[in-house]
């Protein structure tokens, strides 16, 4: 065998200890030491393999995060896009409280804490979406009529988080834009008061 460098020689000699494999390095440097090499009949490999996660190991939230991040985040249109979005607005109905729907006049607070965690509400409709702040800054940066409070330790946002779980009004994913969650995204989004021109 040709020279080996010191990170190749402990490579070979893994599972004997760091003391041991100093002394037969030295050996070895002094030609005292030759290593044995195995014969390529012997060798196997092993591939590491991960077990599959399919749909229906997934929880409804599980599934709806991996959708909604390959129809939103991902925004990579495809032919099934449509089925996507189908079984998205269907795990979504699974996932939040029974009965909820948001019109444009709802009003809206966000929550914002220390760290990317956030919690949005819909006042209206005593619903709470526990989102992160990139979520928010994604889709409705600069919205017009959010109410935004501010905590200065995340305890508040998980007071908040109990006191909508306890209600069962809290949804521990992100809201369906324009479905879910109708703000307007400017202030020249704002409809105007009938007559005003």
């Amino acid at each position: 065998m040709s020279k080996v460098s010191w990170n190749q020689f402990r490579s070979l000699h893994k599972g004997t200890s760091s003391k041991e494999i100093k002394e037969l390095w030295a050996q070895y440097k002094a030609g005292e030491y030759e290593i044995k090499t195995e014969e390529p009949a012997e060798t196997k490999v092993v591939e590491k393999t991960e077990p599959a996660t399919t749909a229906s190991e997934e929880t409804p939230r599980q599934e709806f995060l991996r959708l909604f991040n390959e129809l939103y985040i991902l925004n990579d249109p495809t032919e099934g896009e449509k089925s996507l979005h189908r079984r998205l607005l269907k795990l979504a109905e699974e996932t939040r409280p029974e009965g909820y729907a948001t019109a444009r006049g709802d009003g809206w607070t966000i929550y914002l804490g220390p760290t990317q965690k956030t919690v949005l509400v819909n006042e209206t409709r005593r619903t709470a979406f526990s989102i992160t702040r990139s979520y928010w800054q994604r889709f409705y940066q600069g919205a017009a009529l959010v109410d935004t409070q501010m905590f200065d330790n995340e305890e508040g946002l998980e007071r908040l988080k109990k006191q909508y779980k306890r209600m069962g009004m809290l949804v521990t994913r992100y809201p369906i834009p324009e479905i879910e969650i109708k703000v307007p995204r400017s202030s020249l989004d704002i409809p105007l008061p009938s007559g005003v021109e």
